[in-house]
């Protein structure tokens, strides 16, 4: 009693904390916020305050009422989950920094096996017999598969970092979506899947080629899983005032509805009969929905079990 306020400082705040709350107060404001103090014995308690100027005739303040509630164990609990909670982002960056590195480290030997496997198809080492061609094709198409795979995991850990990086450029839309076409024409020849795009497209946009390249890649191999032989594709394009509004439609098997909700979430499968007969790791659309929101633009989809499905997102122009 009769001692001054500063006996129970804590030196937790700095000095700025006190002079903001008296600059407050002084001008006849109300101030309101946490205190950390230290008791007799030196341990620590923490007062979520209120302090109100009682302001006089010449509108300056000439008494100043408090009131202090302690929550020194809620604060002791704030600290243990802030603690623990730096403990788990420490982690997951280590097991995605690892994640990471094996799958890179993964990729290194896909590319002498792929370049192999061209050199056996020239036949520059001799000629191969029917088989032989069919076993060589067989290598390569799984390990452009396994490349895929590691490609998506490598994005979605990219994508969980924080670390994708985007090279914006301009581009012209026409040009793009008839590179699309040709990537992608010896999946749908194998299919005989009937492919649309729409008529000129003459618009120019600044986004990243090469990872819009990659969401409509992923979108259409999808649409490609899900149609059957000689299905129906088409892409579509919506000029808004500052997006485009791409769409992807197929006439495929569609999206049961229970499973809509999930669509977006990491390894899940649509339509688990025929992800086992295609193939497919479930990242695709968790990499497209990482990569349009990062370009500054949002994914969303319609689809009716039986009766096909449509993908649109938009782009910022």
């Amino acid at each position: 009693m009769g001692q001054h306020l500063s006996l129970i400082k804590s030196e937790f705040h700095p000095a700025e904390f006190f002079t903001y709350l008296w600059k407050v107060i002084s001008n006849g404001f109300v101030w309101k916020g946490d205190i950390k103090n230290k008791k007799k014995n030196g341990n620590f308690y923490w007062l979520k305050t209120t302090i109100v100027p009682l302001l006089g005739k010449d509108d300056q303040p000439e008494q100043y009422f408090v009131i202090s509630t302690d929550i020194t164990k809620q604060k002791e609990l704030e600290i243990k989950l802030s603690e623990a909670l730096a403990e788990i982002r420490k982690t997951d960056e280590l097991k995605n920094e690892f994640a990471s590195m094996i799958t890179h480290e993964l990729k290194t030997p896909l590319t002498p096996i792929r370049g192999y496997c061209e050199i056996l198809k020239d036949e520059t080492f001799g000629e191969l017999n029917k088989d032989q061609k069919d076993f060589v094709n067989t290598i390569e198409q799984n390990a452009t598969r396994l490349e895929r795979l590691i490609g998506d995991v490598l994005d979605v850990q990219k994508l969980d970092m924080g670390k994708m990086t985007y090279n914006k450029k301009n581009l012209d839309v026409n040009e793009f979506l008839k590179n699309v076409e040709k990537d992608i024409s010896p999946l749908l020849k194998e299919k005989e899947i009937q492919f649309s795009l729409p008529g000129d497209v003459k618009i120019n946009i600044v986004t990243d080629k090469f990872r819009l390249h990659e969401i409509f890649e992923n979108l259409i191999r999808n649409s490609i899983d899900f149609v059957s032989l000689r299905g129906k594709i088409s892409v579509d394009v919506q000029n808004n005032k500052n997006m485009l509004v791409f769409s992807v439609h197929d006439n495929g098997v569609g999206i049961p509805k229970e499973k809509q909700s999930n669509i977006f979430k990491k390894f899940f499968q649509g339509d688990t009969s025929q992800t086992r007969k295609h193939g497919g790791t479930g990242l695709g659309l968790v990499v497209c929905k990482g990569l349009i929101e990062g370009l500054g633009g949002k994914i969303w989809f319609d689809s009716q079990e039986g009766s096909g499905t449509t993908f649109y997102f938009s782009i910022p122009k």
